[in-house]
């Protein structure tokens, strides 16, 4: 597609420069500049509600820039900043995401006043937001900054809204205005605190979400329960809590507080000493220093530390770095991006090991690190010498370079609307599968494992997750799909006997085997087993942890 931008010249936008579509349109980048493509004419925004939005002035509300033309002079779109390297804010709730990333309530908080900051200023250009829900914000992956996205729909003096997401509508609002906003500011700025909508979990007589938000009734009232995986409120400063109450359950419509009256800290873990169930044998296995991110076969990861076999061997060099285990004299390896550039430390003897390697994201599955460089992924071999430890970037599989997303066990990518995920079930070898199943989706979350995919994704405000069963070379699948669900963490495990535990959003335990057609489903709720505690596996044996403390479990025999 060749373009034009008036006093720049034509650009040409190729499949290699995509990186989404919507219900407008499609994203194009290229460099520091990205394109909005709308696909119909009648949706264009108009040059005159462009400059009204350039009132806005602070650097992180990502406002159109500039108009684009066709080749026949017709406006097709708008530019606008790129931004690098961030996160959904969505993607942050879930509390397993927080403890893998190190995000603190402290630092949620700094990220709820920034969009608070942001808020603000649009209401004194005399512009709303009135679709703010929480697709509509990046955050940086360092957690430095909040970026504002999807301008183009905001109220200016002359032209209103052009979106409201159902989930962030004030049920009680007879007009947009700067209530209206304040009230989805509550919505989104709660999960951000809690990792759940304000007005999701369970009522006995109030079923629906729309129902509790007409009775102003939320999670703060002692009759709704949330699942075991969400915060508690203690996390939120006193007077925030008491903002939230007056706005979510009295029906007030305020801005926010300015002030913060009390420190936040996060309640310690109470770890109860389970040695049994109604349907579970649960015995204590190890105890680490802190809360266990990570378990795979005899190497354990916590918040600050390296385990193999329950023993200490070396701190974390950071939180995002990834720890695997060389396959010939198994010396412990961790490996993190700065930049661009590849960093890896031999914890074995704490010397750094030299590799020429750049990529963009990392990502682990099954013990092995892969990478994605541009249009590339390719998979981290270990040339293991007596003496001495090489590294490798062994190329695996290409995609779109914008258009990827690496989740642990999977790479999706959205070829110009349409879903594909890369699966790596051995060293070497990359499957491809077509799933048309989540198009017009945006992905927030997925995990692969023994040739079980399970992904989380979002349409329209609603959170739906996706149950794929693959054959043995990816080529057919079944598919399950859970309709509008809590934004919890995707928590399951597959065993060597291809047996799943997944932990439901209802706190449940169903165990279904990872075969394509396989018909059984056995859900089990058990008070033995909570919602917050993450799944993971030992060859045959079903493990998980709870704080800083892992167990082993297994059926109960009749």
């Amino acid at each position: 597609m060749q373009v034009r931008i008036p006093n720049k010249g034509d650009i040409t936008l190729t499949q290699a420069d995509f990186k989404a579509a919507g219900g407008q349109g499609s994203v194009y980048v290229k460099s520091t500049t990205a394109y909005k493509i709308y696909a119909n004419p009648n949706q264009m925004i108009l040059p005159a509600k462009l400059q009204e939005l350039s009132a806005l002035t602070q650097a992180n509300i990502i406002r159109p820039l500039e108009m684009i033309y066709d080749q026949q002079n017709n406006t097709v779109g708008y530019t606008m900043r790129h931004v690098e390297n961030a996160y959904a804010l969505c993607q942050l709730f879930p509390k397993a995401f927080r403890q893998r990333t190190n995000l603190t309530p402290d630092v949620v908080l700094q990220l709820v006043q920034k969009l608070q900051a942001g808020v603000q200023h649009i209401h004194s250009k005399n512009i709303l937001l009135v679709d703010l829900n929480e697709m509509n914000f990046l955050v940086a992956e360092d957690f430095s900054a909040l970026y504002f996205i999807d301008v183009d729909s905001y109220q200016t003096p002359s032209f209103p809204a052009t979106a409201l997401m159902e989930s962030v509508r004030d049920r009680h609002a007879k007009q947009f205005d700067e209530r209206s906003d304040w009230f989805s500011f509550a919505v989104v700025s709660f999960q951000m605190f809690i990792g759940i909508h304000p007005y999701k979990g369970s009522h006995k007589k109030l079923t629906t979400m729309d129902a509790r938000m007409h009775a102003n009734v939320s999670v703060l009232n002692p009759a709704v329960t949330v699942p075991a995986a969400c915060l508690p409120f203690d996390v939120i400063p006193t007077n925030w809590r008491d903002w939230y109450k007056a706005i979510l359950e009295d029906g007030q419509r305020l801005p926010p507080p300015t002030e913060i009256q009390a420190t936040i800290t996060l309640p310690a873990v109470q770890v109860q000493q389970q040695t049994g169930s109604h349907q579970f044998v649960i015995t204590k296995w190890l105890e680490f220093d802190s809360d266990v991110i990570r378990h795979q076969h005899n190497l354990t990861i916590t918040k600050t530390k390296v385990y193999v076999s329950g023993k200490r061997v070396a701190p974390l060099p950071r939180p995002d770095a990834l720890v695997t285990l060389t396959p010939r004299q198994h010396q412990i390896i961790a490996a993190w991006l700065e930049g661009h550039q590849l960093h890896t430390r031999n914890l074995s003897t704490g010397v750094e090991v030299p590799a020429d390697i750049h990529a963009e994201k990392l990502m682990l599955t099954d013990g092995r690190i892969y990478l994605k460089a541009g249009a590339s992924l390719s998979e981290l071999t270990f040339i293991e010498l007596p003496n001495k430890l090489m590294l490798a970037a062994k190329p695996v599989g290409n995609v779109l370079p914008n258009a990827t997303q690496l989740f642990p066990g999977v790479a999706i990518q959205n070829l110009l609307g349409a879903f594909y995920a890369s699966f790596f079930p051995e060293s070497g070898i990359c499957y491809q599968a077509r799933l048309p199943e989540l198009d017009g989706y945006q992905i927030i979350d997925a995990k692969a494992e023994r040739k079980l995919l399970i992904v989380l994704a979002a349409k329209n405000g609603i959170y739906d997750q996706f149950i794929f069963r693959f054959d043995d070379t990816f080529a057919t699948y079944d598919v399950r799909v859970c309709a509008d669900v809590a934004l919890t963490d995707i928590n399951y495990v597959v065993l060597a006997s291809g047996i799943c535990l997944l932990m439901n959003e209802r706190d449940e335990l169903e165990l279904f085997a990872n075969r394509k057609g396989a018909a059984e489903l056995k859900v089990i709720s058990d008070p033995a087993i909570s919602g917050d505690d993450k799944l993971f596996s030992d060859g045959h044996q079903a493990l998980f942890t709870r704080g800083n403390s892992l167990y082993r479990v297994a059926m109960r025999q009749p």
